[in-house]
């Protein structure tokens, strides 16, 4: 009584979240779920395991979920490649069921039998052989047994198995369509299902996807993806405002990448869980701010010349965004260079990075660029917003020019918006300043003063590596370290590309006052928010 129970409340369960799902899209651009790779702790592992009790098994036909067999298991589950040869009977059962007790006289027999899924309502006898002779001896001795005849079947390079530990494992065939699993564990307006370092919301479909490991798939709601999505991205206690114009440009960023540009084109999944995405942590991050400011922009998408666009954004740009032709290779007309100068208060702050001879010419060595011992580092041109164009890198043997975005990712630098420091310079000593009789005079940096916030005076310091300066298109700095021997020094700030909506910028904007389609419309040119 307690199993037909479970099975009643468990399809009420889904018929309530396949329709109540239904509701949280925007009718232009309907994507009722996202396919995130959980690629920062479960791509191509060895090994997934899931905490829940209860699995759901099913398969989507046509769009929806429909429910396939409910598994209890108080020991949880582990997924696992299952590779090897397998015979398999040619009939088919259309349930779990009708084969199971056949399957356990199997296994009492002393073969490795398995229940395996094909697809909905296809269910076959699976066994197990270590190598071709124990196949030859196996098929002997049991085809026509219990009227089942058996062919060989080596692995597919999809196949995977999961296990119940004091139970029969099951065989997913996967050649035709993976099956997904929901759980009834939780309460029924939040079914989580457990892998241990995070947790998720929706649905997940483990896959070999033609790797040696497995690979965990998230099948989850537009929103519920969101609500994850913003405070992996944005602090939860940011403002209201700055939280929404994340969330609105974080669902931009997630429809283009279903519906227009395939990202990953060789995967199985829609986006990752990483910055190479949208950072993405599961159900544990989720605040009620960040629900709030996603709920409350539910549908809302920026559109330019009536198409959705990809929304770009990074933390913090260090006082000025950048042309998206100085970072990558197209002019985009939505994606220009802005002042930033709201962004008083950064998420990272200005930062020194340090490398010495050896260790870059390491660093281009990782990228097959051998020209010799290191014997200088040149900047080569400034973009609009102060950012490093080019670095030449002069060596014994060469020189080799490390191009706008690259020199981030080889030499491992927080942003392109830097001053080089090398052995032999010394810090500025005197500026000139405009006082309040608007006469510029050259005044030494150890004699001067600023004017706080609060309006009281007080002495410059010079005793951290940067001054920062607030002008009225930029936030520029000024290095106060010397150089040392063999050591350049980058001295910078902002982190990110600088590409679009500074995450930072959009928190200084908020506590200014300024709405989320204000600051939308501030990073983002000529675009359309509906």
């Amino acid at each position: 009584m307690k199993k037909v129970l479970l099975l009643v409340n468990l399809m009420i369960i889904t018929i309530l979240l396949v329709c109540s799902s239904n509701n949280i899209y925007a009718e232009e651009n309907d994507i009722r779920e996202i396919r995130v790779g959980l690629k920062q702790y479960y791509e191509n592992v060895e090994s997934i395991n899931v905490a829940n009790k209860v699995l759901n098994m099913g398969y989507i036909i046509e769009g929806d979920f429909i429910s396939e067999h409910v598994f209890m298991s108080s020991n949880g589950y582990v997924f696992k490649p299952a590779k090897g040869i397998y015979l398999i009977s040619k009939s088919s059962f259309s349930t779990y069921e009708m084969l199971q007790e056949q399957v356990e006289k199997l296994i009492k027999e002393g073969y490795n039998a398995y229940i395996g899924s094909i697809a909905k309502g296809i269910w076959k006898v699976y066994i197990y052989c270590k190598d071709n002779s124990q196949v030859n001896t196996t098929i002997k001795k049991i085809n026509g047994k219990d009227n089942l005849t058996y062919e060989i079947s080596t692995d597919n390079g999809v196949r995977t198995i999961m296990d119940m530990p004091g139970q029969s494992s099951i065989i997913m065939e996967n050649t035709y369509q993976h099956p997904q699993f929901s759980t009834i564990d939780n309460d029924a307006d939040k079914l989580i299902i457990d892998l241990g370092k995070r947790q998720y919301r929706g649905r997940l479909e483990f896959g070999r996807y033609e790797d040696n490991g497995i690979t965990a798939i998230n099948v989850v709601p537009l929103n519920y993806y969101l609500y994850s999505v913003l405070p992996s991205e944005m602090m939860s206690y940011w403002p209201m405002e700055a939280l929404k114009a994340q969330a609105v440009a974080a669902r931009n960023y997630a429809i283009y990448y279903t519906q227009t540009v395939t990202k990953y084109p060789n995967k199985q999944y829609t986006l990752c869980d990483t910055t190479s995405s949208q950072v993405y942590k599961g159900v544990s991050v989720e605040d009620e701010s960040t629900n709030r400011a996603v709920n409350e922009t539910t549908n809302k998408l920026i559109y330019y010349n009536n198409k959705v666009i990809p929304t770009y954004f990074f933390s913090t740009s260090g006082g000025h965004t950048e042309n998206s032709e100085n970072v990558w290779s197209g002019t985009v007309p939505y994606l220009k260079g802005v002042p930033d100068t709201y962004e008083l208060y950064p998420e990272k702050k200005p930062w020194v990075k340090e490398l010495t001879s050896e260790e870059i010419k390491a660093k281009l060595l990782k990228y097959d660029v051998n020209i010799g011992e290191i014997t200088d580092v040149l900047p080569i041109g400034l973009t609009d917003a102060k950012r490093v164009i080019n670095l030449k890198i002069v060596g014994t043997s060469g020189q080799h020019i490390i191009k706008k975005e690259t020199m981030r990712t080889w030499l491992g630098l927080k942003s392109r918006k830097f001053k080089l420091i090398k052995e032999n310079d010394i810090p500025q000593k005197s500026f000139n300043v405009i006082g309040s009789n608007s006469i510029i005079t050259e005044q030494n940096i150890s004699d001067m003063y600023v004017t706080m916030g609060s309006n009281n005076i007080q002495k410059l310091r010079t005793d951290n590596e940067q001054l920062i300066i607030l002008s009225k298109y930029n936030i520029d700095n000024v290095p106060t370290v010397k150089g040392k021997n063999d050591i350049y020094t980058f001295i910078g700030q902002g982190w990110g590309h600088g590409v679009g909506m500074s995450q930072s910028g959009a928190k200084g904007m908020a506590l200014e006052g300024f709405t989320y389609e204000e600051i939308l419309n501030y990073y983002y040119k000529d675009v359309e928010i509906r």
